[in-house]
């Protein structure tokens, strides 16, 4: 009999349960993990999903039972189990206690793994694996990326460079980390030190805590509230025993390891158990019930043999196997693994909506617990690699085979090419071939004339040189000499002299120069960065764009109070006359190096530069120094502003939507000679948006600079890896 304390359990009985595929020893695991749910974890899950809070006691208290180190082999002071423990434990943390903790404790045994995979000749790992059980030291994955999305595997948002034999300098920027910030260490998936421009050259990285930037402040999701994920970021110089195996060794990492281990756990989580558990003495509506036991059974039935099978592969789970870096059992597995998932993720929301018909009005209310459960449940369909790719990849190599499965977009698959020409009329093959000979021509010259410095500084990547500084002295016409007040290579203090909420989003401070005659020592369009140590934790260095009013969120800082600037530390470097025309596509608070461009130009009636700004925002509310750039459109003929709204008012009759191909082409120069350059400020999806839609009107590579430090990595990935990149100055010379 399943017990609930000292009562039998008020859901499904242990009859529907595989005990037989468990050990002796894992069935007391999991009888004493079902206690620690009802006492500690259960009661917990409610309140962190009401206030968003991260389940630190229900780690504590998983921590206590020694399960941090479930997979860690037992010489290194773990438990040393297998891939059948690892779903039962994970499956019995999302049914009995908290679908959040499930998630953060699934990640954690990912990050486990990414290091078992590749810890046997680096002492570094295997301290670190050696002390996770008793220093209860919590791990996550960042694999996910901003631009990519579900493609997990393919790390855009990422640089790594080799500075000497034992150092490289890194830059990751990570969307969706699960536990981001809170927990202790971090394996990064990015490309490797040895990068040719193929993202199947990969590597893994291990950081710690307090060598991450990362905020989870705006979480805010369907549900798994608990489970607190959020961007991460990570810059600087690591040693090179952080490095997880060998260079280009993170493509095996994916194939043999996270995505396998990853899916396999996802798909333990059997949220629906949970479901028909909260309700079967309820409503005895009993074929809704027998119909979700018996596909949740076999999802189930699905995920146990799987875990057998790895289990079969891996010699139980044993790790050592791969102190031979070629061997990768896991991956023979890739396609059933990608089943699994699928079938799972699908059948937790068949099974929560005939639930939630099965219980009416009842189920309706949150006093239940369906309706958080059935939030929870939707979170493993979208889940990387999500369901909408592997119906994609499972298709693909079922209908064409396992050599046509391109992940890093190496390969052309000549029979979808022939198909689609074949459709073609003459003129139509005509067009074509003069679009490709142009692309490969400018490709070409991108290759060749691709300057030496560019990409090699990871914040800058258009510079073609170290950014330039206004260092002289101004003299104006009234005799006033203005200096310099930063400097490119040291920190000044400046006085925040005011704040003020520019909207519900966003602020903004001025800070004073030294001297009331200064004059900032950049160019218009550069960012600065400021230095600050909050809490007395941690120093942070963050960028910012040049001018004195720029919005950014700073909020624990109030007037009279000094901070650390350096600069100017690079940006676009904006000269008056340069350019015939300059377009700005920038949306939300994009519009800050925008704005400042914008104001230069007002300001020199000497520039005849013409200037469109194409905005977008939320809503018209949203929009962000509406009132100063209405007034610039309205009375410079040079300027022209045109806002679009994702929620326009209904008297709006302005554009609607995210910038897009026809928004463009509507109110962009076409190209035609001129020396026009187009610069974009925004998310990452929102910039490759752009740059394809610059493409497919035709504008070259090099018209395009995209503010932030993978803008290189974004124009590449739409016009090709050899496409010639725009300069940071504005004649673009090298």
């Amino acid at each position: 009999m399943k017990t609930w304390g000292k009562k039998e359990f008020w859901g499904i009985g242990s009859e529907y349960d595989p005990d037989w595929l468990l050990t002796e020893q894992q069935k007391q695991l999991r009888e004493r993990l079902i206690e620690l749910c009802r006492i500690k974890i259960r009661p917990h899950a409610i309140h962190s999903d009401r206030t968003y809070q991260y389940p630190r006691e229900s780690i504590k208290a998983i921590a206590e039972l020694g399960l941090l180190g479930l997979i860690v082999p037992k010489a290194l002071g773990g438990m040393g189990e297998n891939h059948v423990c690892c779903a039962m434990v994970v499956e019995t943390l999302a049914r009995y206690g908290c679908p959040s903790t499930a998630m953060i404790y699934t990640m954690h045994v990912l990050s486990c793994s990414t290091l078992l995979f590749r810890y046997h000749n680096n002492p570094h790992i295997q301290g670190l694996l050696s002390r996770i059980v008793k220093e209860k030291l919590l791990g996550a994955v960042s694999a996910s990326d901003p631009t990519t999305g579900g493609h997990d595997w393919y790390p855009l948002s990422s640089k790594v460079r080799q500075l000497d034999e034992r150092y490289v300098q890194l830059l990751k920027f990570g969307s969706w980390v699960t536990s981001a910030g809170h927990a202790d260490f971090y394996t990064l998936l990015t490309i490797s030190p040895k990068f040719d421009g193929k993202f199947s050259n990969l590597c893994m990285f291990l950081v710690y805590q307090d060598e991450v930037r990362a905020s989870t402040d705006d979480w805010s999701a369907l549900g798994l509230h608990g489970n607190q994920s959020g961007p991460l970021l990570v810059e600087g110089k690591f040693d090179i025993e952080r490095m997880v195996g060998e260079p280009g060794d993170g493509k095996k990492v994916i194939l043999g390891c996270i995505d396998r281990i990853f899916t396999l756990l996802t798909a333990s989580w059997d949220t629906p158990r949970r479901f028909i558990s909260r309700v079967t003495l309820l409503f005895p509506t009993q074929d809704v019930f027998g119909e979700s036991i018996i596909d949740t059974n076999a999802s189930r039935s699905m995920v146990f043999l799987i875990a057998q099978t790895l289990d079969a592969a891996t010699k139980n789970n044993d790790w050592s196997i791969h102190s031979d870096l070629s061997v990768v059992p896991r991956t023979a597995y890739v396609h059933w693994v990608w089943q699994m998932k699928f079938f799972a993720s699908k059948n937790v929301g068949v099974v929560a909506d005939k639930m939630l018909h099965a219980c009416g009005g009842s189920g309706y209310k949150t006093d239940l617990g369906l309706e958080r459960l059935l939030r929870d449940g939707k979170a493993g369909w979208v889940m990387a690699p999500t369901n909408e790719i592997l119906r994609n990849l499972v298709g693909v190599t079922a209908l064409t085979g396992f050599t046509s499965l391109d992940l890093w977009e190496e390969s052309t698959n000549d029979h979808v090419v022939q198909q689609q020409v074949k459709k073609m009329s003459p003129e139509q093959k005509e067009a074509l071939a003069r679009q490709l000979l142009a692309e490969a021509a400018q490709e070409a010259e991108g290759r060749d004339d691709q300057h030496s410095y560019q990409d090699t500084d990871f914040n800058n990547p258009f510079n073609t040189a170290p950014p330039a500084a206004l260092t002289q002295e101004l003299k104006t016409v009234d005799g006033t000499v203005h200096k310099p007040a930063l400097k490119p290579d040291c920190w000044t203090h400046l006085t925040l002299s005011s704040r003020k909420e520019v909207s519900d989003k966003m602020s903004s401070f001025i800070f004073s120069l030294p001297d009331a005659t200064d004059h900032t020592g950049c160019f218009p369009g550069q960012y600065v960065a400021f230095r600050v140590n909050l809490l007395g934790v941690c120093s942070q260095l963050i960028y910012i764009f040049h001018k004195a009013n720029d919005v950014f969120t700073l909020h624990h800082y109030f007037p009279g109070e000094k901070l650390e600037f350096q600069g100017p530390c690079g940006g676009l470097e904006y000269t008056a006359n340069e350019l015939d025309e300059l377009t700005l596509l920038v949306s939300g608070a994009g519009i800050t190096p925008a704005l400042q461009l914008i104001r230069c130009v007002v300001r020199n009636p000497a520039d005849t530069t013409r200037l469109t700004l194409l905005y977008f925002d939320d809503t018209y509310e949203d929009i962000l120094y509406r009132t100063e750039l209405d007034g610039y459109a309205s009375e410079d003929e040079r300027v022209r502003v045109v806002y679009t709204l994702g929620e326009p008012p209904e008297s709006w009759e302005g554009e609607e939507g995210y910038i897009d191909t026809h928004m463009i082409d509507r109110h962009v120069t076409k190209p035609n000679g001129f020396k026009h350059k187009v610069v974009i400020c925004g998310g990452p999806s929102m910039s490759m948006s752009c740059l394809y839609s610059l493409r497919k009107l035709g504008y070259p590579p090099h018209c395009a600079f995209v503010f932030g430090q993978f803008g290189a990595e974004q124009v590449k990935a739409i016009y090709g890896r050899n496409a010639r990149l725009a300069s940071h100055r504005c004649d673009d010379k090298q």
